[in-house]
């Protein structure tokens, strides 16, 4: 009698444990299915997860505030006002660029119109200068003894200058103003329209060997060549033209 009590005991265990093992069991699987149900949006939000926009899309913009003007620093270059809301380059003050960008308005809003006389001359940093449109007027040797100085380039809008594979020239192609004396190549080709060539163009051009121009002997002579102009005359000249062509 007393043993069928005790298998009766270990029965009634073995139940109990297997009922408290399932409750547990639809327990657990009852709170996964409610963290794993779809939450509910107020009607506003609309899904926002459904779309592709992020949310705070939907949100209002921040107000932008109004542009302003922007005015190039110059890089350092030293301006003199006109005080008629206009200006002139006049030397390379803090700059130390090599690649020099004239701008069009200096750090003041003033328009640049011109290039003082011997503004940048002997500036050893310029490897490259670029005049903007509104530079009307360049002095004397502005850009003269920049040793290192291989290009010059002009905005194809300026009415006054222009430049011809890197050499500087009036629009007109009459003045050859400067001949970087770094610039790349040994020669030279020079149109029969030049008339005059400015002081120090042709100054300790490293490269420079013949000129190749376009007119005879006799226009050559006629040419206005300014002083200075050592490796010019060191090159050697070749006449494309005949002598009454």
């Amino acid at each position: 009698m007393k043993t069928q009590n005790q298998i009766l005991l270990i029965v009634m265990a073995v139940v109990f444990a297997i009922a408290l093992t399932l409750t547990i069991a639809i327990i657990c699987i009852s709170s996964i299915r409610d963290h794993t149900e779809e939450p509910v949006y107020p009607p506003e939000w609309s899904q926002p997860f459904l779309s592709n926009e992020p949310i705070l899309s939907s949100l209002p913009a921040p107000e932008e505030d109004e542009p302003t003007a922007t005015v190039d620093p110059g890089n350092g270059l030293a301006f003199e006002s006109n005080r008629n809301g206009t200006c002139t380059l006049v030397g390379i003050g803090t700059c130390t660029e090599q690649f020099i960008i004239i701008p069009k308005y200096s750090p003041s809003g003033d328009l640049v119109i011109s290039v003082a006389s011997r503004a940048l001359m002997g500036c050893e940093s310029a490897t490259a200068i670029q005049i903007p449109e509104s530079v009307t007027s360049i002095g004397s040797m502005a850009f003269a003894d920049c040793r290192n100085l291989v290009y010059i380039s002009v905005s194809r809008y300026n009415p006054s200058y222009c430049d011809v594979d890197g050499v500087l020239y009036t629009a007109d192609g009459e003045r050859l103003l400067h001949y970087p004396a770094m610039h790349a190549g040994s020669s030279l080709y020079l149109s029969k329209e030049v008339i005059e060539i400015a002081d120090m163009a042709f100054y300790r051009c490293a490269y420079l060997s013949s000129i190749r121009y376009e007119g005879t002997a006799e226009d050559w002579h006629m040419i206005d060549i300014g002083s200075k102009n050592y490796s010019l005359t060191a090159a050697s000249i070749v006449f494309s033209a005949r002598v009454g062509a």
